[in-house]
């Protein structure tokens, strides 16, 4: 369990070091350095994992094959990084190291968008980070991609975003679930940027999801495999979204970011509904890890949202502090699959 927690005291240390006062050219620069061994901890990780597996069988079925065809034996840009790798012989620990980057990279880049950076990565940690990033490659590739693209998305820039979310969806179709989301904040004020969105969303669900939408929905809402610990994580989702929905209008958030992280957290209540409806937890517990980085937006910015100044409250950093412990505390302690997670293996100490 040992790299898991220096893991959490790294940003730990970061979040108490480096505050709002002191976002200088150093903190700025500790925080690269933290995202880059953060995503060395993810890549470069062996036999960890709950699907680590699965990935390898993916691995070795597209060893022998040419290009195109193996780009029909998984998601095209998982697939991609998996003929690359074969090409070069390097194993499997480029394809991981290749997601944990982008993961990294769009997580890093929305958490510094935030008042507390530190804090915000803090957050994901927990789970976002040590189960997330570390079991679902494909997936958090493209979530990581999906935060990248929104971390800076406003009215302008909604073509880029919406592109930007189907590159996500070359590693994960589920990623094209986002485009309403982020079209949603301006769909009732620029009418012809919505309806150009819409045909682009309209072009990568023919694309991507035309001749597997039947495959989607039996997989994900008619199966009767339920994902142990669902109940769970959507809560934490419902517990982000209700404390944004109370102090959205404090946060330090642009028009289009309020609107867009409003229905994320209005879709963390549909998702409880959806879980209690629905024969299988397993697609409403995928689908619902989109919903994560509204965790890293509320909860960061609760410190501050709760301030009658520009100095964060104290008590309430460590309350989410203590938040965060717990949940990694408990995971790594009593969760039932946890045991694919211990002890943490790197590909650097064979």
């Amino acid at each position: 369990m040992l790299p898991y927690w220096l893991l959490f005291g790294l940003w730990l240390a970061g979040t108490f070091n480096f505050t709002r006062s002191s976002q200088t050219s150093s903190s700025r620069h500790a925080f690269v350095v933290a995202t880059v061994l953060t995503a060395l901890m993810i890549g470069l990780r062996y036999q960890v994992g709950g699907d680590w597996e699965p990935y390898l069988g993916i691995y070795n079925n597209i060893y022998f094959q040419p290009l195109i065809p193996a780009l029909g034996l998984s998601d095209p840009g998982y697939a991609l990084l998996n003929w690359l790798a074969a090409q070069a012989d390097t194993g499997i620990w480029f394809v991981n190291l290749s997601c944990a980057i982008l993961f990294v990279g769009g997580v890093g880049r929305l958490a510094s968008r935030q008042p507390q950076p530190w804090l915000a990565m803090l957050v994901a940690v927990p789970y976002f980070i040590i189960v997330v990033a570390m079991g679902y490659t494909r997936q958090a590739a493209a979530i990581g991609i999906v935060c990248f693209a929104v971390a800076d998305a406003n009215e302008r820039t909604i073509i880029r975003t919406v592109i930007l979310i189907g590159v996500a969806a070359l590693f994960h179709k589920t990623a094209l679930l986002m485009l309403p989301l982020a079209l949603g904040p301006i769909a009732l004020r620029k009418i012809l940027t919505t309806i150009v969105g819409v045909i682009l969303f309209a072009a990568l669900f023919v694309l991507l999801l035309r001749d597997q939408s039947n495959a989607l929905i039996t997989n994900y809402a008619q199966s009767n495999y339920d994902s142990q610990g669902a109940g769970i994580r959507i809560a934490m989702n419902v517990l982000a979204g209700a404390l944004f929905l109370l102090l959205r209008k404090r946060m330090e958030l642009s028009p289009y970011q309020q609107s867009f992280w409003l229905l994320n957290a209005l879709l963390s209540f549909v998702s409880v509904i959806a879980l209690l409806n629905l024969s299988a937890s397993s697609g409403v517990d995928r689908v619902s890890l989109f919903l994560i980085p509204l965790q890293m937006v509320a909860l960061s910015q609760l410190p501050q949202a709760l301030a009658t100044s520009r100095k964060p409250v104290l008590s309430v950093l460590l309350g989410v502090v203590s938040y965060c412990f717990a949940i990694q505390f408990v995971w790594l302690n009593f969760a039932d699959n946890a045991v694919s997670w211990l002890p943490y293996n790197t590909v650097l100490l064979p």
